[in-house]
């Protein structure tokens, strides 16, 4: 299977890789997967895993995840609205370093919220 490239987005005169981070209306990640270390998200600024804690591969640990589209991002919406009964927001965010990536998912060691999207489910 042919590995996706993530999509890419110009800011501030430099190429970035990028992709739509999903989160709680009080900026935290999602915490799905029963994950134990639920993030706090900023706009603007770079935010990355404590140095050492990146995990290469498939493993849900290791590594911040992202939608890699916009319609992955809208299904994310969508199941914490029908599933939790929470109010999820919806970035463009540039993104460091690629530690996995597969047809829905990008998973990285840091990233820049840019840009809040109205996406409607």
């Amino acid at each position: 299977m042919k590995i996706p490239k993530p999509q890419s987005v110009n800011f501030n005169d430099q190429e970035y890789s990028c992709a739509y981070k999903v989160v709680r209306s009080d900026m935290t990640s999602l915490g799905l997967r029963n994950n134990p270390t639920p993030m706090k998200f900023y706009m603007g600024n770079w935010i990355y895993l404590p140095e050492g804690d990146e995990v290469e591969g498939i493993s849900d640990y290791g590594g911040i995840w992202l939608a890699r589209t916009k319609g992955r991002a809208r299904s994310y919406k969508k199941y914490m609205a029908n599933q939790h009964g929470a109010e999820t927001r919806v970035f463009l965010s540039l993104i460091d370093r690629v530690l996995f990536i597969n047809q829905d998912r990008v998973k990285t060691n840091g990233l820049r919220l840019i840009e809040e999207l109205d996406i409607s489910i």
